[in-house]
């Protein structure tokens, strides 16, 4: 069923981890030269669900980057798929595009230099494909990004989002790193001079570790978003990934509504990692290569 927008609310949908170009990442169906592996058919599904789900008209889309894989220097390379940068970009271009018409507003935030590193440039040309709007580019500098990009503010007459790539990545305990950082954002409420005395931070939205979580009290909301790739060897696979660091694969989409009770609330949806054949063929195959 189609979420239906709440009368009077703006509805904003952040974007996350999409990783295209990497074995585990999306990938379009129609991607020239380049064919679906068993995961990326699965992950695709789950793709085209969230986008029967949404609505047909978004106000905002936040793209909070790594929506390519890059150079993979992480694992030496060996992740990768699509190699070379602006045949990546193409891809992610084909994946995104449809998303992307569906919005009047169109952010994009600078990922982690594991995954754009060199490729600064190219992904600052997929922001302008998607005809979206880089924020605060200064750390993309010949082409190279060297951190994570800044935060982005959004305001709705007195209430703000506040948007950032990074997140820290903890083994158990999922929420702490969002608890933690949002008692100092919402509570001290960091904001431009501008918007200091006008405005407040309601609502926290971090990427980066992709595992799904929420935690909410009096002074707002902050939310972690699930991934669209799956779990690298590094963060273990089977009962381990399950037992201690699982990661997510779905979407979270907010609204704001400044005149209501709950100012900023959500929905969202999880998918399951797909079992047998599929985890088997595409992470664990994959997993002991790169390993051997």
């Amino acid at each position: 069923m189609r979420i239906q927008k709440p009368e009077g609310s703006d509805i904003i949908l952040p974007i996350a981890d999409v990783h295209v170009g990497g074995k585990l990442g999306l990938l379009h169906p129609d991607t020239p030269h380049f064919k679906q592996n068993e995961w990326q058919k699965y992950t695709w599904a789950c793709w085209e669900h969230m986008l029967s789900r949404l609505p047909k008209e978004l106000d905002t889309v936040v793209f909070m980057d790594e929506m390519m894989d890059g150079p993979e220097g992480k694992f030496n390379k060996y992740g990768a798929l699509i190699t070379e940068p602006t045949e990546q970009r193409a891809a992610a271009v084909k994946v995104l595009q449809s998303l992307a018409e569906r919005a009047k507003e169109r952010w994009f935030l600078i990922g982690s230099a594991w995954h754009v590193g060199e490729w600064g440039r190219e992904t600052l040309n997929l922001a302008k494909d998607l005809q979206a709007t880089p924020w605060r580019t200064e750390e993309v500098e010949d082409g190279t990004a060297q951190m994570a990009g800044h935060n982005l503010f959004l305001r709705k007459d007195d209430v703000v989002l506040d948007f950032a790539h990074p997140r820290s990545v903890t083994m158990v305990n999922k929420s702490m790193p969002l608890e933690r950082e949002m008692r100092y954002r919402l509570i001290d409420n960091p904001l431009p001079p501008e918007l200091q005395g006008v405005a407040k931070i309601k609502c926290i939205v971090r990427a980066h570790a992709h595992d799904f979580g929420i935690w909410q009290d009096r002074h707002g909301l902050a939310i972690g978003l699930p991934a669209w790739q799956g779990t690298y060897y590094g963060f273990g696979v089977g009962k381990a990934s399950v037992a201690r660091v699982w990661k997510d694969l779905g979407w979270a989409v907010l609204f704001v509504d400044p005149k209501a009770a709950h100012q900023v609330t959500y929905d969202f949806e999880l998918y399951d990692y797909p079992k047998g054949e599929i985890w088997d063929m595409e992470a664990k195959k994959w997993i002991s290569q790169y390993q051997a």
